[in-house]
């Protein structure tokens, strides 16, 4: 997707040029609370028998400090938290229906744990700031672990979902604790699937992609380091499995992201989400106007075989 903003001084609008030639660029995140109810039992299988269930594990427990988990779907990374590490979680999904299994599985796996909260909303717009009794330092002001597993498939503009994650982040690579210690990094941690290291299985997953994602929500053949490096952030290390389809990504904060350059990097990823979500907003009308001309056009080719069968009918001689 391309965004082309252009500033003019007799409007206090940005002007938009849209360029959704593709349906990758709609939205069917809608499709997860038709699917909650039934969701684990269809992955369950399949992401053991992959080691994705492992992935999860492996990443989760390297949580740190005040965590956010970003569309944090059914809460199938509950279980792996080591809340040892852990001074706050917060827990979020624009899906009302997950979040609502999502809060069930918290509360059965860690009933004691009393500071987990559940934010019902878009990762895309501005998210409260990390529960805590006391901040002793700017930096405390964003989430030292950003969680985010299977995400990257299901939200339009995904490269600006992460400069909107960043955006919560710590200010500083290392944050200091309440007795003055010093805390590990502050990282965004992706768990994601997506275009593979060969052409033909993305040939396969290209040609299914408009299917699969107007059936479960999710477009399964995203370029999940284009994406990262679309973001702007740092790519701290990239790891692959699975034919290249699986990925597992640490990102941190940019330089022009902290520091007194901080301010202006925020102002612009808040106004490239703005953009995006217009176009978004437009391209599902061109959709749905689409969709409507196909289906009135099936319609006319119906009724018009219905007539000619009809027509045949009664041309066909009678019987004696």
């Amino acid at each position: 997707m391309r965004l082309r903003i252009e500033c003019h001084s007799n409007s206090i609008r940005p002007q938009v040029k849209t360029r959704f030639s593709a349906p990758q660029d709609f939205d069917f995140s809608n499709r997860f609370d038709a699917t909650a109810s039934q969701f684990d039992k269809d992955v369950d299988f399949v992401e053991w028998l992959y080691g994705i269930t492992k992935l999860r594990r492996e990443l989760v427990q390297q949580a740190h400090g005040n965590v956010l988990e970003a569309a944090v779907g059914t809460g199938r990374n509950s279980e792996f938290y080591d809340l040892r590490r852990i001074t706050s979680l917060t827990l979020q999904d624009q899906s009302e229906e997950m979040l609502k299994f999502a809060k069930a599985k918290w509360r059965e796996t860690h009933p004691a744990y009393e500071h987990c909260r559940f934010i019902h909303g878009s990762a895309l717009e501005p998210l409260p700031r990390p529960a805590r009794e006391k901040m002793s330092a700017p930096q405390d002001e964003g989430y030292d672990t950003i969680i985010a597993t299977m995400s990257l498939c299901s939200t339009p503009g995904p490269s600006l979902f992460l400069r909107s994650l960043a955006g919560h982040l710590s200010v500083g690579d290392v944050a200091a604790h309440d007795d003055g210690s010093e805390r590990e990094p502050a990282r965004i941690l992706l768990l994601e699937h997506g275009r593979s290291y060969y052409s033909l299985l993305n040939y396969l997953l290209d040609q299914t992609a408009l299917a699969h994602a107007q059936q479960h929500g999710c477009w399964w053949n995203r370029d999940i380091g284009k994406i990262a490096e679309e973001s702007g952030l740092e790519v701290i290390s990239t790891k692959r499995k699975h034919l290249g389809t699986t990925w597992a990504l640490e990102l941190g904060l940019p330089a022009e992201a902290k520091g007194v350059k901080r301010q202006k990097w925020l102002q612009d990823s808040r106004q490239k989400i703005v953009v995006m979500q217009a176009d978004v907003a437009e391209a599902h009308v061109r959709w749905k106007e689409r969709m409507g001309k196909q289906e009135e056009a099936r319609r006319k080719e119906e009724a018009l075989e219905t007539w000619r069968r009809e027509q045949r009918q009664q041309m066909k001689p009678k019987e004696a």
